[in-house]
């Protein structure tokens, strides 16, 4: 499993996940608006700074997940937060090295933003036991040591 940061030319992939995982999530009884969403993915990939869309990509080159997020400061202080626009491993892939390189890399990317926080949501229908579990088990093994903290 291999992931790179996108680039404009992944956008086809990120919007095939991207319908599979609107399909799936609680946010289905929604319309999809596929222009706001292309727009919102290449406002991501365009701003490196302040945000990334991460993608995951099988042996054969076939996009199976991606993680895409921001920095942004708590409105009360001038601490940096990074926070998960959306999180997707197609579900063939759960349980693949996919949804765990994803949250290193962003973890990677957050702290190279000086982020002193990270925060992942779950929307879409998954177990929601398995997720917390994974979660969990993921934190506690990557924990930022408290001299790092902000």
């Amino acid at each position: 499993m291999k992931i790179h940061l996108s680039e404009l030319k992944d956008i086809d992939d990120i919007m095939a996940l991207g319908a599979r995982m609107h399909q799936e999530s609680r946010f289905r009884i929604y319309p999809a608006h596929v222009d706001k969403s292309r727009a919102s993915i290449e406002k991501l990939i365009n701003n490196p700074l302040v945000g990334c869309v991460l993608l995951a990509r099988n042996h054969a080159g076939i996009a199976v997940g991606m993680l895409a997020g921001y920095v942004v400061d708590y409105f009360f202080s001038d601490a940096l937060v990074a926070q998960d626009s959306y999180f997707f491993v197609a579900p063939e892939y759960r349980g693949s090295s996919a949804a765990l390189k994803l949250l290193i890399a962003f973890r990677r990317w957050a702290e190279n933003r000086n982020a002193a926080e990270l925060c992942i949501n779950m929307s879409v229908d998954v177990d929601q036991e398995r997720f917390n579990r994974f979660m969990t088990i993921w934190a506690s093994e990557t924990a930022v040591p408290t001299s790092r903290r902000r």
